[in-house]
Formats: structure tokens, sequence, C-alpha cells
């Protein structure tokens, strides 16, 4: 079989089979009028991810899967830890940290890889006002989540994962909180580089009347390895939605590209992505990222940088400092 042709007609097909899903969703939800609630979880702690545009249900292999689809975990090898800070505006800031680790050695009977996550939205001590605008005082607020997730491969072709997160929001003496599910699936077909990944969000959440955004998303990536020599790789990845509950604008299609360039102890990665067919069926996010590896000895140092200049709340940039060891 050609298999470089034979991908091409896969990927077209998916554009054209995920990009007429995601229309057909796009008018479910305008017929519905959906609302959302904790709208920060909109916001992606993940840098690499947010380089490719957020096409990285299929892409992902490490602990960044923990946000997009938790059956990427299952890729894992060693254990990963991951910082991320993120400059919103207005002095609001936010920050991730995500650490991943395989149960081989410890439950060699179970194996799997476990993973935990936390992120903070804290813009700090905010006036309290009246009704005549005169400042009385101080309120603060934020938002919060940690999140639980296993993942395992059930065969060298299918790996599971589960993700279970506690999110909480406060706003002056005002909480809110809940307990949501996520579930993935991905599947590694007998074609070099290829993975398909299945993820079902947002399982159950629900707050004050307000349905978390349930969706079911799919997505396709393939890795060419050696593009222009014996030391690069790179990757396409297209990732879709398809709105279960109604929801606000969701983004319909996302497409990213990856490219690697190793040598010895070192490599560097440029990325870029593209969000569109929203509500409008416009262009929603153009994001440019870059990436540089440093091996010291067999514990892994990955500096990763995002820009999105259109992102849930404007302008942002990330920064992660990922480790494995």
């Amino acid at each position: 079989m050609d298999h470089p042709n034979y991908l091409k007609r896969v990927f077209f097909c998916a554009f054209f089979v995920l990009g007429g899903a995601t229309q057909f969703s796009w008018a479910q939800t305008t017929a519905n009028g959906g609302r959302s609630a904790f709208d920060f979880l909109s916001i992606s702690p993940v840098s690499r991810a947010m380089g490719v545009g957020e096409a990285y249900i299929a892409l992902g292999d490490d602990v960044g899967s923990i946000y997009y689809n938790p059956a990427g975990l299952a890729s894992i090898l060693t254990n990963e830890f991951d910082l991320t800070y993120m400059s919103l505006y207005q002095g609001l800031n936010y920050e991730y940290m995500a650490f991943a680790s395989p149960l081989g050695e410890s439950f060699p009977s179970f194996g799997g890889v476990v993973a935990l996550s936390a992120s903070f939205i804290q813009p700090g001590e905010m006036q309290r006002s009246n009704d005549q605008g005169q400042t009385i005082g101080t309120f603060s607020s934020g938002d919060n989540v940690f999140t639980l997730a296993l993942a395992k491969d059930i065969s060298p072709a299918v790996h599971v994962g589960m993700s279970v997160k506690l999110i909480q929001q406060q706003i002056d003496t005002v909480q809110s909180s809940l307990v949501d599910v996520d579930g993935g699936v991905v599947i590694i077909p007998p074609f070099n580089g290829m993975r398909i990944g299945i993820v079902l969000k947002n399982l159950g959440g629900q707050s004050d009347g307000y349905d978390l955004p349930l969706s079911l998303d799919a997505g396709l990536s393939y890795r060419r390895y050696e593009l222009f020599s014996e030391q690069d790789d790179g990757a396409i990845a297209v990732d879709t939605s398809f709105p279960i509950k109604p929801i606000e604008d969701p983004v319909g299609m996302r497409v990213g590209l990856e490219y690697n360039y190793k040598w010895v102890g070192t490599s560097a990665t440029l990325r870029t992505g593209y969000k569109f067919l929203d509500t409008y069926l416009n262009g929603v996010g153009f994001t440019v990222g870059a990436g540089l590896g440093l091996d010291f000895g067999g514990t892994v140092l990955f500096l990763d940088y995002a820009y999105a200049p259109e992102d849930i709340f404007g302008d942002a940039h990330r920064v992660s400092l990922t480790t494995k060891f």
C-alpha cells in the first residue's frame, strides 16, 4: 500500500467529515441558546497544546493530556512535572502545575499512569463599592481546579483514561463548586505515526442550573519522522467538537502543526495552529509557539512558549517549564 497517498486521503476525508459535523453542532447550539458556567475552564494551561491551536486530543502524549484527553497520559514512560505561568489582562494571572508518574514499578499487576494537576486564577484584592460609588473596603475572588487522572494501555493499539475534577469558584462570600469527569481513548492504527483520539468532556457537571459544556471531542494526528534529515520530525493534527448539551460559542475545529529538530542532548521545536468555524463560521484564533529541550544526563528539561492573540481574555502569553525524570 502507498502509505503517503493513503494518509493524504485520510486527512482529506477527516477535514470534511469533522468540519461537517462541526457545522451541524453549531446549528444545534444556536437553536438551543445554551448557557455555560465556569467560563475560566476554557483557558488552556498547556503551552505546547496552545502552540498547535489546541489540536491536542490525539496529538497529546505527555502530562498536558490531563487537560485535553486523559488517555494520552498512557504514553508517558517516565515521571513528568509541569509548571505553567500565563499573563492575562489587568494583572490577572493563571498558574498551573501538573505531575504524572507511571505505576509499573509500584503496581506492576495494574500498570498505567496516574496524574495530578492544579490550576489557580487569583486576581487578588478588589475594591468594594456602595451604591454611591464610594470605596468601602476590599474583597477577594478566585477560581481553582484540581484534577486526578488515571490512564492505561489495554492493548498496544488502545489507550484509555479518566479524570475527575474538583472545580471551585469564589467571588467575595459567594462560592460555587462541583465535581466533574472526563473520559477518553486513544487508538493507534497500524500506520506508523498516526493516532486517533476521542474524549467525552464534562460528564454530569452542573451548578446552580448552569450546565458545563458536555461534548464529544475527536482528533486525528500524524507524525512523520526524518522529514528533511535523520534528526527531525513533524506532526499535523486536527480536532473538532460535537456539543451534546448546548453551550455558548463553541470552537468547531482546530488545526495544528509541530516541527522538532534534535541534536546531541538538545531539541528545538516550532509550532503553529488555528482555531476556526465558530458560531459565525469565522476564524477565531491563530496561535504560535516554540520550545527548547535539554538533556542533563537522563533528566530532560523543556521550556515551552505559546502566544494566542485572540484567546478568551484577549492576548495571552504562556510559558511552561516541564521536566522528565
